[in-house]
């Protein structure tokens, strides 16, 4: 049985990753998820913009707690694929993450993805699979 959704966005939180990231769940109800990261000096590479590596894991992870927050989840979801466009640039500020679901099967699931900078401005698009496996009994 799987654990309620606040136990979850609980443990996400607490998650070594999210934590390493400084990524935070703003929000997450029926079919959509919200998250965000505040930029930092560990974020930027050594053309002095954010790593690629951390707005794809944004934006999976929110693409993932939308999965999360459906009421037809009868599984643990897995990226099973993820494409991603990188539209702008970014050197500080706030990224935040909005996902929504478009695809909901019996154990496939796809969530569309927008990342924006704190100004409201697209800086990457998402498009995100995610498998459901079959929960252990």
């Amino acid at each position: 049985m799987q654990p309620s959704l606040e136990r979850l966005v609980e443990r996400g939180e607490k998650s070594p990753f999210y934590q390493l990231l400084g990524m935070r769940i703003v929000e997450v109800r029926e079919n959509y998820a919200r998250l965000s990261v505040k930029i930092d000096k560990k974020h930027v590479q050594f053309l002095e913009t954010v790593h690629g590596g951390v707005v794809a894991s944004l934006a999976d992870s929110a693409a993932a707690w939308a999965v999360y927050g459906s009421s037809n989840l009868k599984g643990i979801p897995v990226t099973v694929e993820m494409k991603i466009n990188f539209l702008k640039p970014v050197k500080s500020g706030k990224l935040i993450a909005e996902a929504r679901n478009i695809h909901e099967g019996s154990r496939i699931f796809v969530a569309d993805v927008e990342v924006k900078n704190d100004k409201g401005i697209l800086v990457a698009k998402s498009l995100v699979t995610y498998y459901l496996l079959k929960e252990r009994s």
